[in-house]
C-alpha cells in the first residue's frame, strides 16, 4: 500500500466523520420542529446521511485494502447518492420553507382572530350593559312610584321596559347569529328564487315595492348564510325607508371572475363619513330607542360574504338613497 492510499484513505475517513457529524446535527433539528411533516422530511435525510456514511466506510476499506477493481464501481455509487443528496437537501429545504411559512401564516391568523375576539367581546359587554342599567332605572323608578302610592307613570315605565328586555333579546339572537358564521356548505344558490321569497315576507305593495331589474345569477356558497345577506339588506331599507312606498332595487353585472349584486333603495341615503362605520359590530346611526337596531345586521352581512371570499361596499350621498354593492367570486377558492 502506497503512502498516497493512506491519504485518500484519511480523507476519506474524515469525510465519514462529517457525514456523522451532519447526521447528529440533523438529529437535533428534527427535534426542534413542530409538525410531523417536515420531521419525516428530515428523517428520511438523515437515514441517507446514514447510508452516505456506510459508502465512505467500504470505500476507505476497499483503498487500504487494495482493491482498486472495486474502487471504481463503488465512485460510481457514491456519486451517484451524492447527486441524490443533494437533490433530497434541496427539496427537503424548499418544504420546510414552505411549511413553515404555512404555520406562521395560521399563527398570525388566530392572532389577529384573538384580537378580534377581544375587541367583540370588550364590545358586547357594554353593548348588553346598556339596556340592563336601562331595566334597572326604570325598576327603581317604579319602585318609588308605587311606594308613594304614584301609579299614573307605571305603566309607562313598564312598556319602557319590555323594550329594553326586546332589545336586549335582540342583541343576544345577533351575537349568536354573529358567532355562528364559521364553515360554509357551498351549493347552487339561485338568487332570483331567493328574492322572489324574501319578498312573500313582504305583501303590502302600497307599503314595499320590489324592483328586479336584471336576470340574477346562480351563486355557489352557503344557503343559510346568503340568505341571511338578503334578509338583513331588504330589512335594513325597509326598516329606515323614510318615503311613503320603499322602493328596492336589485340588479346585477359581471365581470370574467365575479358578479356584482346591487340592492339599492329610495330611502333618506347615508352620509360619506358612516359609509365604514355601518359594518362595523354594534354600529347603528340611529338613536338606540328608535327602531331598536342592534347594529349586527351590516356587520353580519360582512362577515358572511368575506368568509365566501366576496366584499361588500355602500354608495350614497346621505340624502337619495343608498347602494350596497356585492362583490361576489364566481369561483369560491380553497
Amino acid at each position: 500500500m502506497h503512502f498516497s492510499d493512506y491519504i485518500i484513505a484519511a480523507l476519506i475517513l474524515l469525510g465519514a466523520f462529517i457525514m456523522l457529524l451532519s447526521a447528529s446535527y440533523t438529529q437535533k433539528i428534527f427535534n426542534t420542529l413542530p409538525d410531523s411533516q417536515l420531521q419525516g422530511n428530515w428523517k428520511k435525510l438523515r437515514i441517507l446521511m446514514l447510508v452516505f456514511l456506510v459508502g465512505y466506510l467500504a470505500v476507505a476499506t476497499v483503498v487500504i485494502l487494495g482493491q482498486t477493481h472495486l474502487l471504481a464501481f463503488l465512485s460510481g455509487v457514491i456519486f451517484l447518492m451524492g447527486s441524490l443528496f443533494v437533490f433530497l437537501v434541496v427539496r427537503t429545504g424548499l418544504d420546510s420553507f414552505k411549511r413553515l411559512k404555512e404555520l406562521n401564516e395560521n399563527l398570525d391568523d388566530t392572532e389577529l382572530k384573538n384580537k378580534e375576539l377581544e375587541q367583540f367581546a370588550y364590545i358586547t359587554s357594554h353593548d348588553l350593559k346598556t339596556p340592563i342599567r336601562g331595566i334597572s332605572s326604570l325598576a327603581d323608578f317604579i319602585k318609588e312610584d308605587l311606594e308613594a302610592g304614584e301609579t299614573e307613570d307605571v305603566y309607562g315605565h313598564l312598556d319602557m321596559m319590555q323594550g329594553r328586555v326586546k332589545r336586549l333579546e335582540s342583541l343576544i339572537d345577533g351575537i349568536l347569529h354573529y358567532s355562528k358564521i364559521g364553515k360554509i356548505n357551498p351549493e347552487a344558490v339561485d338568487m332570483n328564487t331567493m328574492i322572489r321569497g324574501e319578498a312573500k315576507n313582504y305583501t303590502d305593495p302600497t307599503k314595499v315595492k320590489f324592483i328586479k331589474k336584471d336576470t340574477l345569477p346562480v351563486l355557489n356558497g352557503d344557503k343559510i348564510q346568503l340568505s341571511q345577506v338578503v334578509s338583513n339588506l331588504v330589512s335594513n331599507a325597509v326598516k329606515y325607508n323614510d318615503k311613503d312606498v320603499c322602493e328596492i332595487t336589485i340588479s346585477s353585472t359581471e365581470t370574467s371572475e365575479a358578479y356584482k349584486i346591487t340592492f339599492a333603495d329610495n330611502g333618506p341615503g347615508i352620509a360619506p363619513k358612516y359609509h365604514q362605520k355601518i359594518f362595523e359590530v354594534f354600529q347603528t346611526l340611529d338613536e338606540k330607542n328608535n327602531n331598536e337596531s342592534t347594529g349586527l345586521g351590516l356587520s353580519i352581512v360582512k362577515k358572511i360574504l368575506e368568509k365566501h371570499q366576496g366584499s361588500i361596499r355602500v354608495e350614497s350621498d346621505g340624502e337619495f338613497g343608498t347602494s350596497f354593492i356585492i362583490a361576489y367570486p364566481k369561483e369560491l377558492k380553497r
